[in-house]
């Protein structure tokens, strides 16, 4: 009966190996952010219209924003991505992102809407590829 709980104690620590490397890869990997989001209009799967309730990380692949949810970061969610709309601060409702945090609103090839907000230090991050989106209006001639 011994030699059982300890099989089950050294799976379950694997385990849970396994989980903390994964996200350390996943967190250490160039480009990825600490992010919130939400869909702003319907018909965007696994998205709710209120903001996720804890962050979650995200990256660009060339236009596609690969977001990686729950602690384990074992769900993936994969927004492809047709533009995207102006830069500007998120609301001051928006907690846990630090002071000033910035929003994104991005849409989607299926024509939704989502809103990314992530703190102000990812700045670069958050708009990967649609690096005109952080200009000024009246600076993008």
């Amino acid at each position: 009966m011994l030699w059982l709980l300890a099989g089950a104690a050294l799976v379950l620590a694997c385990l849970g190996l396994r989980v903390l490397l994964r996200r350390r890869r996943i967190l250490a990997s160039p480009g990825v952010f600490r992010c919130r989001l939400r869909s702003s209009s319907w018909g965007v799967e696994s998205l709710s219209q209120r903001w996720t309730r804890h962050p979650t990380y995200a990256m660009w692949a060339h236009d596609v924003l690969v977001v990686y949810r729950r602690f384990t970061l074992s769900e993936v969610l994969l927004l492809e991505c047709r533009f995207a709309e102006d830069l500007e601060v998120a609301p001051s409702t928006l907690r846990r992102l630090g002071p000033c945090p910035l929003l994104l609103r991005v849409r989607l090839d299926d024509g939704a809407m989502v809103e990314v907000a992530a703190p102000r230090r990812a700045c670069s991050d958050l708009v990967g590829p649609y690096v005109a989106a952080q200009l000024h209006p009246s600076e993008r001639g």
